[in-house]
């Protein structure tokens, strides 16, 4: 199988880092970005092979997001940089949905639309699913959708499943091992099946990523700087994710008199999410309620879940009530997350959020997941769980033209 398709290349970062410029590399995408991994590793490689370039290198990985978040989120923690080479980083967090190709579309020309002249390189990390998949000679499903993205906008991809599933099938790599264990003569890939061990599963993913930059630095050739194409049309028809924005919540929004909203001088939970938010909305009672008038396609909520988590009841255009829960199976501590409603027709709407009377039956809903470590924790902290909070950081639109 083919690890790199080089498409047209990285012209104008290769450019500046060989003229001792100064450049600037975001890595953006999941937790295997944002871990000390192969986004630190390939950084200090660079600045050893171009000793002469200035190489800042950005961190806007975020844990447990997909491309939707990403599309939302592209200003704020990319574009702003002014960034010589995005690296994109979704596919494990996408998890194949078939709306991937659009959001991965989406921020593609996000990209292109602020400069023609920023080079985008796609990465396709694996999980230990995926492993039976290429040793039969297929990618993932996640990674062929965007591969037709890459091809319809020139933009060169790495599958970085490609080594390690040939060390899988060389008995050189154990891909999932517990943490207590070493097996002599073979790599442990992961101690979870998704999150590559730091120095060596990582090391593997960043010698994968420097043999593709050699070689697309020898096919370079000398054609100085490339203006990237961005195709009147979409690839996806009728694309609204391109127009995807964040936004703080009080820029739209009406909030009862029960929301609170506390920042890091007053409040240790945003504290500990400054990094992404610069305060947080707090309500705790149910019937306390946001409503949010906007125009666009989607609408979605940046929030901080944990086992204090209630549900949300939420109407679109005065229509029936549905729930929609900020407690989820990861929530025996706190963690960033995020929802997006289903898509409305692209217009003006009025979606109100209110806070459920009914709460969670948090132990059953960890006993149907099959997980008795949670379930444990609700019984000893039953007065952590027993709490319908809602703690909201900002707001996610979706806002194409009219």
């Amino acid at each position: 199988m083919q690890e790199f398709f080089p498409r047209r290349g990285l012209p104008n970062v290769i450019q500046k880092l060989e003229n001792g410029e100064t450049v600037t590399i975001v890595y953006f995408g999941g937790s295997n970005t944002r871990s000390e991994g192969y986004r630190v590793m390939t950084a200090d490689w660079l600045r050893g092979h171009y000793p002469n370039a200035d190489i800042r290198s950005v961190n806007a990985g975020i844990s447990g997001t997909g491309s939707d978040l990403g599309c939302a989120r592209l200003e704020t923690d990319v574009l702003r940089h002014q960034p010589d080479l995005v690296f994109v980083e979704f596919v494990g967090n996408d998890g194949g949905v078939p709306e991937s190709k659009a959001r991965i579309e989406g921020i593609v020309r996000q990209i292109r639309k602020r400069s023609r002249f920023t080079d985008i390189l796609f990465v396709y990390t694996l999980k230990e699913r995926d492993v039976v998949l290429f040793q039969s000679g297929e990618y993932q499903k996640g990674a062929l959708m965007q591969e037709e993205v890459a091809d319809y906008y020139g933009i060169p991809s790495i599958h970085l499943g490609v080594a390690v599933s040939q060390l899988v099938s060389e008995e050189k790599l154990i891909f999932t091992s517990r943490e207590d264990m070493s097996i002599p003569g073979a790599v442990i890939f992961t101690h979870d099946s998704i999150h590559p061990t730091i120095p060596e599963g990582h090391q593997i993913y960043t010698d994968t990523i420097i043999r593709s930059f050699e070689r697309i630095s020898e096919l370079r050739g000398r054609v100085g700087r490339v203006e990237h194409n961005l195709p009147q049309d979409p690839l996806v028809p009728s694309n609204p994710w391109e127009y995807a924005t964040m936004l703080s919540l009080d820029s739209l929004t009406h909030f009862s008199a029960g929301w609170s909203y506390l920042t890091p001088d007053d409040f240790a939970l945003a504290r500990e999410y400054n990094w992404l938010f610069p305060g947080l909305w707090r309500a705790i009672e149910p019937g306390e309620a946001i409503t949010v008038q906007f125009e666009g396609t989607h609408i979605g909520l940046f929030d901080i879940g944990g086992p204090d988590s209630g549900r949300l009841k939420v109407s679109v255009d005065g229509g029936e009530p549905f729930l929609v829960d900020r407690f989820t199976p990861h929530n025996d501590h706190n963690r960033n997350q995020y929802v997006f409603l289903p898509e409305l027709p692209n217009g003006k709407h009025t979606v109100r959020f209110e806070i459920d009377t009914e709460k969670t039956d948090k132990a059953a809903f960890f006993e149907a997941c099959g997980n008795e470590r949670s379930r444990e924790h609700v019984r000893q902290n039953p007065d952590w769980y027993d709490q319908t909070v809602i703690q909201l950081g900002k707001l996610l639109l979706v806002q194409p033209p009219l």
